[in-house]
């Protein structure tokens, strides 16, 4: 906690977590609380099994509309005097579009420290990811930002006095004031030919453009189905979209890629999908719930006894060492045992903790390490113990026991599907088609399985990272198209890239 209370009124700019400063994301990992104002933003707000700061919604649920600027200023000043570290997210630039004004002014009014962190404009980002300047040394000398459900207070804004300034004009939830707009351009003089572009869902991979002219931006945008809260520029920049644009042209835009990628692996496969346009769904891994651990503290008491110690994974590890170090134990307590593990991560997560292990495997496959242990010669007789989730406990103890090593195996936690983030994920997988599935390894094709709909296991194909995942998807009756391109992310990706370049899908 701070000293004493404060407020970070942090720009979260559009909501795409790579255009948050670098400022906001420090804030943002040291906060007791945040509030913020749109569902997007939630993930830029850190959490996880270590927990994270206290978090309230105030934007719109459902029908309701977002909590009234005073009642979010009350809030923040309630945490404040909390003597809290409180960030509260504000859409864009908090002094730009938004209500970030008004909560500061009421922060200052009740005597909170507050600091202001800029955010990028959204009107910026919009254009930006268009392809389109707001100024230019031939075009426009001016830009004008506006709001079509905002009107200047007092009145209307006078969209001809706005005409005759010659500056590129952006108007966010441009539908309301279109109409305003053509006629004001028409008592200036101005031409309706003059360009105009409208854009939705900038910076999202179902970002959409159109370009036409003042005149007949309104029906075009009727057409394409944008009215509802198309950002409108009009200006002769608009023109420069021809040489400028990018964000669209990218090689996988368009594309909807579903990544089930290994629980506990790191890879970049899925920011690099993203680099070249894809819109890319990462299927939900399960959170875990401990079983009894009753037995694992036994065990823990006689250590000493096992000349083997045996990890299945990286969860596994964090039981038992959280149960380990309340023994009043730590590290000199494994002295005596050799150590194994299934994969690289479960190793790193044990190095993490000083412990070096003796056996791992790189194929992230159970089989593979009772292979390796089976061949050793102090295997046979050796006194092994096994923790692990509940699904592979037994199987792997029976599996060493006919290699001769006298095994007592602990089943730590299970796996508990998240079911609200499933439930997000296959209404994703509803509303748009999904050219691929990218699985990683057999454990991630067999949660894809488990998660979707068996009429769509067989309508969307698949790339998988070895062989054994092959098998499993293809047990399945999934149609498996790319396989078997390791070593390496950046094969995989320059295989999807290959088979996908082309026709584009999201709409």
């Amino acid at each position: 906690m701070a000293e004493k209370g404060i407020v970070f009124v942090v720009g979260a700019g559009p909501g795409l977590a790579g255009l948050l400063t670098v400022r906001g994301k420090e804030l943002l990992a040291r906060a007791d609380a945040v509030v913020y104002e749109r569902r997007s933003q939630r993930k830029l707000i850190p959490g996880g099994l270590s927990g994270g700061p206290e978090t309230y919604y105030v934007g719109p649920r459902g029908k309701v509309r977002r909590a009234p600027a005073a009642d979010v200023a009350s809030l923040l000043v309630e945490l404040a005097r909390k003597e809290l570290r409180v960030v509260y997210l504000a859409h864009g630039d908090p002094l730009g579009f938004g209500r970030g004004t008004d909560l500061v002014t009421a922060l200052h009014d009740s005597d909170v420290e507050f600091e202001i962190v800029p955010g990028v404009p959204i009107q910026n980002s919009v254009s930006t990811y268009a392809g389109i300047p707001l100024l230019s040394a031939t075009m426009a000398a001016a830009t004008i930002f506006a709001n079509g459900r905002d009107p200047v207070r007092g009145g209307e804004m006078d969209w001809s006095t706005i005409a005759r300034v010659g500056a590129t004009v952006v108007v966010r939830n441009a539908s309301p004031v279109l109409e305003a707009i053509v006629a004001g351009y028409a008592v200036a003089g101005v031409s309706g030919d003059i360009p105009a572009a409208a854009i939705v869902h900038a910076g999202r991979p179902n970002q959409r453009t159109i370009v036409a002219t003042l005149g007949t931006i309104a029906d075009a945008m009727m057409r394409a189905g944008m009215m509802k809260t198309a950002t409108v520029i009009i200006g002769w920049t608009v023109v420069l979209r021809d040489e400028l644009t990018w964000f669209e042209t990218r090689p996988l835009f368009g594309r909807q890629i579903i990544l089930a990628r290994s629980r506990y692996g790191v890879s970049t496969v899925g920011d690099n999908l993203r680099e070249i346009g894809a819109f890319v769904i990462e299927l939900p891994k399960p959170g875990i719930a401990r079983l009894d651990l009753d037995l694992l503290r036994a065990e823990i008491e006689r250590l000493s006894e096992y000349e083997w110690i045996v990890f299945s994974t990286p969860d596994a590890v964090a039981v038992f060492w959280e149960q380990l170090i309340l023994s009043g134990r730590d590290t000199r307590a494994l002295a005596n045992a050799k150590v194994a593990c299934v994969d690289p991560a479960t190793a790193a997560s044990l190095l993490d903790r000083g412990i070096t292990v003796d056996v791992t495997q790189e194929k992230f496959q159970a089989t593979a390490l009772i292979d390796e242990l089976s061949e050793r010669a102090d295997i046979p007789g050796a006194s092994l113990l096994y923790v692990a989730e509940d699904d592979t406990a037994e199987p792997f103890a029976r599996d060493l026991e006919q290699a001769g090593a006298v095994v007592t195996s602990l089943a730590l936690y299970r796996d508990v599907p998240l079911t609200k983030q499933l439930e997000r994920f296959r209404r994703i997988m509803g509303d748009r088609h999904s050219d691929l599935v990218v699985a990683m390894s057999p454990s991630a094709a067999e949660e894809y399985i488990r998660a979707v709909a068996e009429d769509a296991l067989g309508s969307v194909p698949a790339a998988a990272y070895d062989a054994a995942t092959v098998q499993v998807l293809r047990d399945a009756g999934v149609n498996v198209t790319i396989e078997n391109v390791q070593p390496g992310a950046d094969a995989l990706v320059a295989a999807i890239r290959s088979k996908l370049d082309g026709s584009k899908t999201i709409s």
